[in-house]
């Protein structure tokens, strides 16, 4: 399983490649219109919507995972509210001190 950095690194390749495909692209369309090589649209829109893609499917693996944790949290709190409340009064007063300090 790839972690949210490296998940991260790759999204910002795949559209890096497009903005790279795009400039090059670009430079060969000859300013005054003329006849010259045309930009292929179709891969770029391609190359958009799988970044689209993965960028979603990211999202919603990560949605998964936040609401798993909070099921996990949710669960540990109704099976030791008592060390939960105290951990949470406990780091609260820890904040609270780290905060006061100048």
């Amino acid at each position: 399983m790839a972690t949210a950095q490296q998940e991260i690194k790759n999204l910002k390749k795949d559209l890096n490649q497009i903005k790279e495909m795009l400039s090059a692209q670009v430079e060969d369309v000859t300013p005054n219109g003329a006849a010259g090589p045309r930009i292929d649209v179709d891969a770029m829109k391609d190359r958009a919507r799988e970044a689209g893609e993965k960028a979603r499917e990211y999202l919603r693996s990560k949605q998964d995972q936040a609401v798993v944790a909070r099921d996990k949290a949710e669960q540990t709190i109704k099976d030791r509210p008592f060390v939960t409340t105290a951990a949470a009064f406990a780091s609260g007063a820890i904040v609270a001190a780290l905060l006061s300090r100048r």
